[in-house]
């Protein structure tokens, strides 16, 4: 079959060669060097958060209990499990997204070997193993990395569903679309596309075999849809109650054209620094140039890619809002693309090839090598321990959650929090044996810094954190 034909029920792949496999072995080794580092990084806000709202409580709390969307429900019900059997600690509360991070590279190597073979499969594979917004999602204790690695199985059984038919297809892609939404909400727009896609085949393939199998399809996005539905039962009431929650209604949401839309648009290169985004461009171009002259391809990242679509609906017209790491679920579109790009060069160039492939996968390595901690509030609490005088009491101004109390609690201190947003603070500004505080956030929170520094508090040190753009920073003030 010529790599623009029409895919038959006939075509079926024959069992990856032994070289493609010792590849996306590689690239799985790879991936876990680069990201264990990361494993033993201080907790941040929505990791703690996460934890001690939902997991900590055992199943029951991740599966039936929602008041904040900081419950991902499926990686909270996982991250009890490894804390369970092997500790509390920031590595065994990061080893669900540790392995799903690993799972996304060996589902990524199926999503390429179903658009182009081989070839493709191991280029993928090795993409996504060091793409920073690949290593990012798998080290932290959220969920983002089981979205990534859900949504190239599901993307990778859509196209061998469509290809060949057969219930093993349908279902792998109906569970894979259902723990994908029960990982993250925002996953659903990786369905939503899905079904989309297959209904204009259903109506249009003039292939009378190609329309079964889409109708089957469409068959299969139901199911998914009514088994993340039983996944959600137990807290929908409770969803309902905090739907305003996921509307913009408080004026500091993040919008397309903030920061979080810059990182959106970067994404495109594997990367939220600019840098080393625009150095995976080389690739990014040559991908595309493969895909308009394969329709293969093009259906492959068409499914993969396609949910982004959906998802700028919510800022742009549902009136809600998006964060860029909310779009873990394309990171498998765009190393398909990247890897596209690098057979298009090798097919064309190779020294081209090896020079584009080198200088994006050098300058992601290096943008992580350089990029420190998401959030230090170990640190900083450390940093207090270490430093306070006997008799000298310390508090925390930070976000509505009071994070700090589980490093504060470690270190065996006392830390009282502050209120949401430091809204109590006076109570320790008026307390003379107040002497020291963690304030988290101090961007965001600059009226409580100002008030904390017209109180006699200085700086100590201020702790850099990337998360959110910078602030995640964690100041250590001391009242003179």
């Amino acid at each position: 079959m010529s790599a623009g034909a029409p895919p038959t029920g006939a075509d079926r792949r024959p069992p990856m060669s032994r070289t493609a496999g010792l590849a996306v072995l590689g690239a799985v080794l790879a991936a876990a060097a680069i990201r264990a580092p990361f494993l033993a990084d201080g907790l941040w806000y929505d990791e703690i958060a996460a934890f001690a709202s939902y997991s900590i409580d055992g199943p029951s709390g991740a599966v039936s209990r929602y008041f904040s969307q900081a419950n991902h429900v499926l990686n909270q019900l996982l991250a009890w499990a490894s804390t369970s059997v092997l500790g509390i600690d920031e590595a065994t509360m990061r080893l669900p997204s540790f392995l799903a991070g690993l799972g996304a590279v060996v589902a990524t190597a199926m999503l390429g070997r179903e658009a182009r073979g081989d070839r493709l499969a191991a280029a993928s594979a090795a993409a996504i193993a060091l793409m920073p917004t690949a290593v990012l999602p798998a080290t932290e204790a959220r969920g983002y990395a089981l979205m990534m690695m859900f949504s190239a199985l599901s993307s990778a059984f859509l196209l061998r569903g469509t290809r060949e038919g057969g219930f093993g297809a349908w279902a792998g892609y109906a569970v894979s679309v259902a723990l994908g939404a029960w990982s993250h909400l925002v996953f659903a727009c990786v369905p939503a596309f899905h079904a989309a896609w297959l209904a204009v085949r259903a109506v249009r393939d003039r292939d009378a075999a190609g329309r079964r199998r889409a109708w089957a399809g469409l068959a299969a996005v139901a199911a998914a849809g009514a088994i993340a539905l039983a996944e959600y039962a137990p807290i929908l009431g409770q969803m309902l109650r905090i739907r305003d929650e996921f509307r913009a209604l408080d004026g500091n949401e993040p919008t397309l054209l903030s920061a979080e839309g810059a990182w959106m648009a970067m994404s495109a290169g594997g990367s939220w620094c600019w840098w080393a985004s625009l150095a995976a461009l080389p690739l990014v171009a040559a991908g595309i140039a493969a895909a308009a002259r394969d329709a293969a391809l093009r259906s492959a990242l068409l499914v993969s890619l396609g949910g982004v679509a959906v998802a700028l609906l919510f800022p742009t017209v549902l009136g809600s809002w998006l964060y860029a790491r909310f779009l873990a679920f394309a990171v498998p579109g765009v190393a398909l693309l990247v890897g596209a790009g690098a057979c298009e060069l090798w097919e064309r160039r190779r020294a081209a090839a090896i020079a584009a492939s080198a200088l994006a996968c050098t300058a992601w390595i290096a943008s992580l090598a350089v990029l420190g901690p998401r959030q230090q509030l170990r640190e900083a609490i450390d940093l207090v321990r270490a430093s306070r005088a006997p008799g000298e009491g310390a508090f925390a101004v930070g976000l509505p959650d009071d994070v700090h109390l589980w490093y504060a609690s470690l270190a065996g201190m006392e830390m009282p929090g502050s209120g949401p947003y430091g809204a109590g603070v006076a109570m320790h500004l008026n307390n003379p044996s107040m002497r020291w505080c963690v304030l988290l956030y101090p961007r965001a929170l600059a009226e409580r810094r100002a008030a904390l520094e017209a109180a006699g508090f200085a700086a100590v040190r201020e702790f850099p954190g990337w998360i959110d753009h910078g602030d995640g920073a964690v100041v250590v003030l001391r009242r003179r």
